[in-house]
């Protein structure tokens, strides 16, 4: 199958994000794609090092997630992956009880606002992180939100 071969692997194909008929995104060409996502896990390696405060854990970790989404290394499955890997780098500095904050909840509640903000831009080589706060700011909302 198709999908099989993709499993566990980065893509070697161009992928293309679409709202209807309209592509809105295009993820990290093939030719780069290795080593910018080498780089982005070099990136989380630091940040595991670094002492935190509680905010920049979940600036950073929102950050992780925005990251990866724009990377958009495989063929299926980024926004989970991206959504796990946000929830693991929480965990993995403030301690297990990040894995019940309910950050999915939240991005399900608000999927218009979720895809509103992670569109910035519309192709990985324009993406402009400047315009990552909206979506930087939804992360820590999911403490408070019923």
């Amino acid at each position: 199958m198709e999908e099989d071969k993709y499993r566990g692997s980065l893509r070697d194909k161009p992928v293309y994000l679409y709202s209807g008929q309209e592509r809105i995104y295009t993820g990290a060409d093939v030719l780069i794609l290795a080593e910018v996502f080498e780089q982005f896990f070099r990136d989380v390696d630091i940040l595991l090092d670094r002492e935190l405060s509680m905010t920049e854990c979940f600036y950073f970790a929102a950050f992780i997630h925005l990251v990866f989404v724009k990377i958009h290394p495989f063929a299926d499955g980024n926004g989970r992956s991206a959504r796990l890997l946000e929830k693991w780098f929480l965990a993995s500095r403030l301690g297990e009880t990040a894995w019940f904050i309910e950050s999915e909840k939240l991005y399900q509640r608000r999927i218009r606002s979720y895809y509103k903000h992670l569109s910035i831009r519309d192709r990985y080589e324009n993406v402009d992180y400047s315009l990552a706060m909206p979506f930087l700011k939804m992360l820590p909302m999911a403490l408070t939100a019923k």
